[in-house]
């Protein structure tokens, strides 16, 4: 078999991995996201029309024409700051599914039958780990995308009907654009920062026999009181504080997307999270 057709082979081995996840968990990556996306967009025109006519006709000439000629590039930053609600989704979507992938596969005796197909144990863990860490956030931003060209739109033939001119369009368009990629390349940056926690609930996802996720949760919880009580260190609590907030992931440049790359942070816990995602891959081994 020459080289082509064995790329071209795992090429489609790995389409139909990440494929398996989007049609068995669609309800958690298609259906919740839309629903978001769909609750944030009426809400917002619930409080909008809580103006009155004359307010709303400023606020939309304020929009579309006092940004007329600025620089995107300025102006993005102040529309990533607002995606950090969308990374608590984005993060909180993904746990929910890392917690029931490999579990969901014993409970259901899938698993028996991905043994018996010519995948490896690894190459079925490593499919959840790109899920959560590449597809969840690409299709919670296309969502998204979707969602604020729908918003903007409406936005825009409403300006038109009272009136307003759309002297600033363009920059805004561009402005949205940006801060939509700084949005998708913050998700993709916190998933790999927080690779330790996504090997950890695989881990307990893997061999947990109910409820992984309150298992991980314990486990964690049991292991920090552990430090307490017999070193008399808070080490643990220090280091979740540390990745805790979506604030700290929020990507408002190039510059400073390879600030948090290539940082020794993400160095260690890219390696952590290697441990616990091995772990994860031999657990599964062994289960029932």
């Amino acid at each position: 078999m020459s080289d082509s057709s064995i790329v071209t082979l795992a090429a489609r081995r790995w389409r139909g991995l990440l494929m398996r996840e989007i049609r068995e968990n669609r309800s958690l990556m298609l259906y919740a996201p839309c629903l978001l996306v769909l609750v944030a967009i009426l809400l917002g025109l619930r409080l909008f029309t809580l103006f009155s006519l004359e307010r709303q006709t400023a606020a939309m000439d304020l929009l579309f024409n006092r940004f007329e000629g600025i620089n995107a590039l300025e102006l993005a930053p102040l529309l990533t700051s607002a995606g950090a609600l969308n990374l608590v989704f984005i993060v909180g979507i993904a746990l929910s599914y890392l917690a029931t992938s490999l579990y969901s596969d014993r409970r259901e005796l899938s698993y028996f039958f991905w043994q018996s197909m010519p995948i490896s144990d690894r190459a079925t863990v490593m499919s959840k780990v790109a899920t959560s860490v590449l597809v969840i956030p690409a299709i919670y931003l296309a969502i998204l995308t979707l969602g604020s060209m729908i918003l903007f739109i409406s936005a825009a033939v409403y300006s038109f009907s009272l009136g307003v001119e759309l002297n600033g369009l363009v920059e805004l368009v561009s402005t949205m654009s940006i801060a939509l990629g700084f949005i998708g390349l913050s998700a993709v940056t916190a998933m790999l920062w927080l690779l330790p926690a996504v090997g950890w609930i695989l881990l307990f996802s893997a061999y947990a026999t109910r409820v992984p996720l309150l298992w991980a949760i314990g486990g964690l919880v049991a292991l920090s009181l552990l430090e307490e009580v017999v070193l008399s260190s808070n080490t643990i609590d220090t280091w979740i504080a540390s990745r805790s907030s979506p604030w700290q992931y929020l990507v408002f440049s190039i510059d400073d997307l390879g600030a948090r790359l290539f940082s020794y942070d993400m160095l260690f816990g890219a390696v952590l999270g290697g441990i616990l995602i091995s772990g994860a891959i031999l657990m599964r081994r062994f289960a029932d």
